[in-house]
């Protein structure tokens, strides 16, 4: 029995977007502040990056229930690709305001993200 099946790759997706979560909802300052620079630390934004937590740690979560099945599983691995490409075009849209290392990191790890997710709901669809 191989461990390497869309619904784990799934299960890892959503695992990754709980403990992301997590933590925005945890010390959401110290991520704001790497990615948004020093505005990032500051109680506004905060408001913020914890919504977008809870946001993250509920699409986690919707992915690791839903990994098993076929059609619902795929579609909550395309709203994790949704989620990430929204970051992403929302950070590069205020690139110029935003230090350079959390515009690539946002890039970076967003967009693998989005790509996994992508690559994920597809092979969950094709499952069955």
């Amino acid at each position: 029995m191989s461990l390497l099946t869309p619904q784990n790759a799934a299960r890892a997706i959503g695992v990754g977007r709980i403990a992301f979560g997590a933590a925005l909802l945890a010390v959401p300052a110290r991520i704001g502040e790497s990615w948004l620079g020093e505005g990032g630390a500051g109680a506004p934004a905060q408001v913020a990056l914890r919504g977008l937590g809870a946001r993250d740690a509920v699409i986690g979560m919707a992915m690791v229930h839903t990994a098993g099945d076929r059609d619902r599983g795929s579609r909550w691995a395309r709203t994790s690709a949704a989620g990430d490409i929204t970051d992403i075009v929302a950070t590069v849209a205020a690139r110029g305001l935003l230090p350079r290392s959390g515009v690539l990191g946002t890039v970076a790890l967003g967009g693998a993200t989005a790509a996994a997710s992508v690559a994920v709901s597809e092979w969950l669809r094709r499952q069955g």
